[in-house]
């Protein structure tokens, strides 16, 4: 029983690649947290930047889309009508 007890204890201590962790979780966490303060004033501004792109670019393909579909609607439209003439 007792080396049961010792081999769990000796696996919380290894990350899934087998090595061993250097950190305890509060630690990595504390760390992980100052970093992403520190990085933010850079990644935050970027993030903006591509994400406004991105949104002008979705927003005219639908625009794109959409003129193309009703143009597409409304020539199907005339040739049904045109079809209905012809066979009256």
């Amino acid at each position: 029983m007792k080396w049961e007890y010792e081999l769990g204890k000796e696996l919380a201590n290894w990350n899934l690649l087998g090595h061993r962790v250097l950190l305890s979780g509060t630690t990595a966490l504390l760390l992980g947290t100052i970093g992403a303060l520190l990085l933010a004033p850079i990644i935050v501004p970027a993030a903006k930047k591509v994400g406004k792109s991105v949104a002008k670019t979705t927003i005219k393909g639908g625009m794109t889309i959409y003129e193309g579909g009703k143009e597409l609607v409304s020539e199907a439209k005339a040739e049904l009508e045109a079809a209905k003439s012809v066979e009256d």
